[in-house]
């Protein structure tokens, strides 16, 4: 039996997950969005939301390696006061490094 002349073709699926993912991300700072079933607005903001910035500078990604002890520590803490991480680290570097 001869293999040569016969061809496999592999249709990969994209992922709605994927796609509403990226979304999100493109709209996160958008408002609520509505069970469409019930009509429920569904929000993962705390009560007390962070004071809104007045100009919109561009930001700006650094990553930096720290013990799993310590990331669990801040995770928990962050947490335990309703504050995202990086809220909580980018008010940390603002008290350590103010504007002159």
């Amino acid at each position: 039996m001869s293999k040569a002349g016969k061809s496999v073709s592999i249709k990969v699926p994209t992922s709605k997950l994927a796609s509403g993912a990226d979304a999100w991300i493109a709209n996160r700072d958008a408002e609520p969005a509505t069970d469409r079933e019930s009509g429920n607005v569904t929000s993962l903001k705390s009560v007390e939301a962070a004071p809104v910035e007045t100009t919109k500078e561009k930001m700006s990604r650094f990553t930096i390696d720290v013990p799993e002890s310590l990331h669990r520590r801040v995770k928990m803490q962050c947490a335990a006061r309703g504050q995202k991480m990086a809220d909580m680290m980018r008010d940390l570097l603002e008290r350590e490094f103010p504007a002159s």
